[in-house]
């Protein structure tokens, strides 16, 4: 297994990343792999099938100079960038077991970050479809990382956006209240549904986050970049597909 610490120099070009080494690994060229990164600026990715004008304040986002993306995976919108960490899970679905259903798959691959977390003190549980939440005072359920699932032929990728010290304004400003939400959300507007690791007063830095992963997943090959068949080919996937508005703007 190896261990990717990698953040791409854009956001597209991270998500573009992500596609790549997932056909890698259709491929049998890439091994299976957890990537663990943070964005280097403020995008709102949308899940592939997402409606982009009934998801984003699209005027507020030009304004604020915040690109709409799309990866190519399911789930929903979300604001990622600095304060937000993102992780991946790239499997062939022979190494992951229960990963024949999409339940089965986000529990296994899961399961490691949520022991991750409990060693930075905080206890989640799953919520909604595939939330980490946390029970705050008052007993309050407030969602803390969204998971995504992209699913081919042999091969399984759950990527996740924990909420570490985000930009509650910014969130505020560009995502419109989504238009599928998860029964527990009960209404609730983003910054009384949402919760961070630095509102719970756990460490929200990268690298603790990617020392705690580590000491979970135990045996891995740490790597610090892709492979140079992976970067050529999030190149050609971003050229064709990731920079352009006939992707991001699809829908």
């Amino acid at each position: 297994m190896r261990f990717l610490t990698f953040t791409a120099p854009t956001p597209a070009e991270d998500l573009a990343l992500e596609e790549a080494i997932q056909l890698g690994l259709e491929e049998s060229s890439s091994p299976p792999t957890w990537r663990v990164w943070q964005m280097r600026s403020t995008a709102v990715v949308l899940g592939t099938g997402q409606e982009h004008a009934r998801e984003v304040q699209l005027e507020a986002a030009r304004e604020s100079g915040v690109p709409v993306l799309r990866r190519h995976s399911g789930g929903g919108a979300v604001l990622n960038g600095p304060g937000v960490l993102s992780y991946s899970a790239f499997y062939p679905f022979a190494q992951l077991p229960g990963s024949q259903s999409i339940s089965g798959a986000m529990e296994a691959a899961l399961a490691p970050v949520q022991r991750a977390l409990k060693r930075l003190g905080v206890t989640t549980g799953f919520a909604g479809l595939s939330d980490f939440a946390v029970t705050i005072a008052g007993g309050e359920l407030r969602k803390l990382a969204g998971h995504a699932q992209a699913r081919k032929r042999l091969s399984v990728l759950v990527h996740g956006t924990l909420l570490a010290d985000p930009d509650w304004a910014a969130l505020a400003r560009v995502l419109r209240f989504p238009t599928r939400s998860p029964d527990y959300r009960a209404g609730r507007d983003h910054r009384a549904f949402l919760t961070s690791l630095k509102e719970l007063g756990a460490p929200k830095g990268l690298a603790d986050f990617t020392k705690a992963l580590c000491a979970e997943l135990g045996a891995v090959e740490d790597a610090a970049e892709p492979t140079a068949a992976e970067r050529s080919a999030a190149q050609r996937l971003l050229k064709e597909k990731y920079a352009q508005d006939s992707w991001n703007l699809r829908r």
